[in-house]
């Protein structure tokens, strides 16, 4: 892709914000604040958001997990039958509006209108068990906003929900998920740990939430030193659940554990017959009897994760993208008197599949360096005084600085 039709104009000066990732962001126009909980998204962010989501779908589909597509503006008797429509509204949390038929709302969450859509076709034991996803836009009308990626009002997310004929099969589900989970955040290179939790607003009592410790993250977590133990603070506000959690683990005292703080990315559920319950959501046992269906739910904030990544990966000069998500592998970058030369090398990377961008914008090489950096390109391909000298391609790794002098073709095969 060439950068003169990208649209973008770095600033010299960054921000003022919580996180350096989010001035950083703002400095090289990749995130534009609207309103308060309002941003638009630059292509850099959205091509790795990209990267993200189909990194998520190919472990879930690994899984069994099934995509599909439902609508956010939802009808109010659906949240009216799950029994949440008041607590949504009461707590200011919920876009509302009327409608030409009536009231419906804007979706923060997909449990009820996944029930309503996959009832009609589980009528059976026998078409039992089932794991759906999505991954689409959310709106919250968030109390405390931040930074554009973290907390907004508009995000992306990807809900998953699964439905069994046992609690033996939801727990079996609900393991699986947490593996593949753990699978997903390792390969975005992001280090995270499932941290018991309470989860009351969703229904069921068990769940997990995926933390990735951070000096921005809005939630604390207790950790035990090797980190086989992880809880939410909120557990402490809970008796029973601590008497649960030190029973499993003997001799463990809670309130010794360190605390530190983190960014929840994910959360998975087992939400029981909860919301099948209330929804009339049944199925046909073997013995011909109605059964309500046990479910599971997963969810990941994916702009949350890439917010996190960027948050981890940068440092004083801009971003340093995962090759796993990052936007372009690499740019080139030229004096005028070689545009021939780099010219054909960003032909034959783009030939050879590799993600490139040609920076050939007005402006001297230096401020291209600068941009390339702030950028966060893994790899940056200069042409300059030492390619006349030695015909030879200078490759900067961005994040160890590493510079190697390589052909044309030992240039494609490092980048392959």
């Amino acid at each position: 892709m060439r950068m003169s039709k990208m649209g973008i104009k770095t600033r010299h000066n960054r921000g003022n914000d919580e996180a350096i990732s989010q001035e950083i962001l703002f400095q090289a126009a990749q995130l534009k604040r609207h309103a308060a909980g309002i941003y638009g998204l630059g292509s850099f962010l959205v091509k790795a958001r990209n990267k993200i989501m189909n990194i998520i779908r190919t472990n879930l589909e690994d899984y069994d997990c099934s995509e599909i597509s439902l609508p956010i503006i939802q009808p109010k008797s659906l949240w009216e039958n799950s029994g949440r429509w008041s607590t949504y509204v009461d707590s200011k949390q919920m876009f509302t509006f009327d409608g030409r038929n009536g009231e419906y709302c804007i979706a923060p969450t997909g449990e009820e209108i996944v029930l309503d859509f996959i009832k009609e076709n589980i009528v059976s034991y026998k078409d039992l068990p089932v794991n759906v996803f999505q991954m689409g836009n959310k709106y919250r009308d968030e109390l405390r906003v931040r930074g554009g990626l973290l907390r907004s009002k508009e995000f992306v997310m990807k809900d998953g929900y699964s439905f069994h004929s046992s609690v033996e099969d939801m727990e079996r589900e609900y393991n699986d998920m947490r593996e593949c989970y753990i699978k997903i955040f390792a390969e975005l290179g992001l280090d995270v740990i499932p941290v018991k939790a309470v989860s009351a607003e969703m229904g069921g009592k068990v769940s997990e939430e995926f933390m990735c410790f951070s000096p921005i993250g809005e939630d604390k977590v207790l950790v035990n030193s090797d980190r086989t133990i992880a809880l939410n603070t909120e557990v402490l506000e809970y008796p029973d659940m601590l008497r649960d959690i030190e029973a499993k683990n003997p001799g463990i005292n809670v309130h010794n554990l360190e605390e530190v703080q983190c960014i929840e990315l994910g959360h998975i559920f087992q939400l029981g017959t909860f919301y099948s319950e209330n929804m009339d959501g049944y199925y046909v046992n073997a013995e011909g009897k109605k059964q309500p269906y046990y479910m599971g739910c997963y969810g990941i904030g994916i702009n949350r994760t890439l917010g996190a990544i960027c948050e981890n990966n940068c440092d004083e000069n801009g971003l340093i993208w995962p090759e796993s998500v990052a936007p372009y592998k690499c740019v080139v970058i030229y004096l005028d008197d070689y545009e021939k030369e780099a010219m054909n090398i960003y032909s034959a990377l783009k030939q050879n599949k590799i993600d490139v961008a040609l920076d050939d914008r007005n402006g001297t090489l230096g401020s291209k360096i600068k941009d390339a950096k702030l950028l966060g390109f893994p790899y940056m391909i200069l042409i300059g005084k030492k390619f006349g000298e030695n015909g030879l391609f200078e490759v900067e790794n961005r994040k160890t600085v590493e510079k190697l002098f390589l052909d044309k073709q030992q240039l494609i095969n490092k980048l392959k």
